[in-house]
């Protein structure tokens, strides 16, 4: 069955395992995409962000609308991981040095100002802050640098001057650089507009003519041309807020840091960034209405383990754990170190089915121990639930409430 079939199906009878079944089948497209923003943020991350692109398609999904699920997923997984890259990231990134110098530079200047009533000179603030008379004006040269223009102002507001996107040179765009979802998007967005300004694009942009030959092939005015360039760009941009041109751009100057967020002794992420996707998926909720589950795991006994294997062994044993967890939850599941000697697995868009998941998970966990170890061996797993928003609606309190020692503490 392919994945448009399984769509279908979900859509006539949305059952748990039919979505976990879609969630395999898109799971390379999913990857894939991931793939292109390589580099920026860490490839789980973006992988992790990408599936729950995956989810919002599969709950928004029209077959009604005649477009296939691939076709709108592709463009909901890209969107997503631009988003999330976009709330992460600036434009154009500055050093916290020239930040901070940029900074008492514009204050100097601003005090000066006031007790002078003239703007001081480059060397006068540079004696007041005790720089060169270089570096003031360096830093002033940076500002320019670093101020991001719009392609779309004309000089004094003039209606019938010429725009930086009028001046660009079509020739040196092409369909055929453009990634399958960013065709998709303006493709989808063009649709909005009317024929003759969709065929002005289309001869301007696409088809590298200039104003005057379009003008010439239409039998309308270059003035005229002129205009609906300008009225269908502004158009497409209103349309494509979400989708604009920055996010071509979107970049960091350095990925976050490895050892930062993993755990040394599992190969996983840490327990700061448990507690930090679990903030942000928290607040993701606030926006969207969604759900999400959490489960805590903790193996007890290890002290047992330690005290006849040795101190390695429980290192070893919470390695293997770590692995056989992430194997045994979906591709968009967090799994995370959870104090010394448990986990902690973050599950977007999982409601009360998160029961059923902690069930499997159990029965998987004690058929792992008994190979892993013994029959009957001094190591046990207990596992705990909480739901957002139905258990809480804070970290605090899912967390209070997944604690598998306390109200779900029956062991797996």
């Amino acid at each position: 069955m392919d994945g448009e079939q399984l769509v279908a199906q979900f859509l006539e009878d949305p059952r748990p395992d039919l979505k976990d079944m879609i969630i395999v089948h898109y799971g390379p497209m999913v990857e894939r995409i991931a793939r292109r923003f390589r580099g920026i943020e860490q490839q789980d991350d973006l992988t992790q962000v990408g599936y729950i692109g995956l989810l919002n398609a599969l709950s928004k999904f029209d077959p009604k609308a005649g477009v296939r699920f691939n076709t709108y997923a592709t463009h909901l997984v890209a969107g997503e991981i631009k988003h999330y890259l976009r709330d992460r990231s600036q434009t154009i990134r500055q050093p916290a040095w020239l930040q901070e110098l940029r900074h008492k530079v514009q204050k100097a200047a601003t005090m000066m100002q006031a007790k002078t009533g003239d703007a001081p000179s480059e060397r006068e603030i540079a004696e007041y802050i005790g720089l060169s008379e270089s570096t003031v004006r360096e830093v002033y040269a940076t500002q320019e640098l670093l101020r991001v223009g719009s392609l779309d102002v004309t000089p004094m507001d003039d209606e019938d001057s010429e725009t930086d996107v009028d001046r660009l040179d079509a020739a040196d765009f092409c369909a055929a650089q453009m990634s399958v979802e960013d065709r998709v998007v303006l493709e989808t967005a063009m649709q909005q507009l009317r024929d003759l300004e969709r065929e002005v694009l289309v001869m301007f942009h696409f088809d590298s003519l200039n104003q005057t030959e379009i003008a010439h092939k239409l039998g309308i005015s270059c003035n005229y041309v002129s205009h609906i360039l300008r009225q269908s760009l502004a158009k497409l941009r209103r349309i494509l807020t979400e989708e604009d041109a920055m996010d071509a751009i979107l970049r960091r100057d350095e990925p976050k840091a490895r050892n930062e967020v993993i755990d040394p002794v599992t190969g996983i992420y840490n327990e700061d960034h448990f507690h930090s996707r679990l903030t942000e998926e928290v607040h993701r909720l606030s926006g969207t209405g969604g759900v999400m589950s959490v489960l805590l795991i903790e193996f007890s006994g290890l002290k047992s383990l330690a005290g006849f294997y040795g101190d390695a062994s429980v290192s070893d044993f919470l390695t293997d754990a770590a692995e056989f967890l992430k194997d045994s939850v979906r591709s968009l599941d967090v799994v995370c170190r959870y104090g010394s000697t448990g986990f902690g697995v973050v599950l977007p868009s999982t409601g009360p089915n998160v029961v059923q998941m902690r069930e499997r998970i159990g029965e998987k966990c004690r058929q792992w121990l008994v190979s892993r170890i013994a029959p009957n061996g001094p190591v046990t797993v207990q596992i705990g639930y909480a739901i957002a928003p139905d258990d809480a609606n804070t970290v605090t309190d899912l967390l209070r409430i997944a604690d598998p020692r306390f109200q779900r503490s029956d062991a797996a």
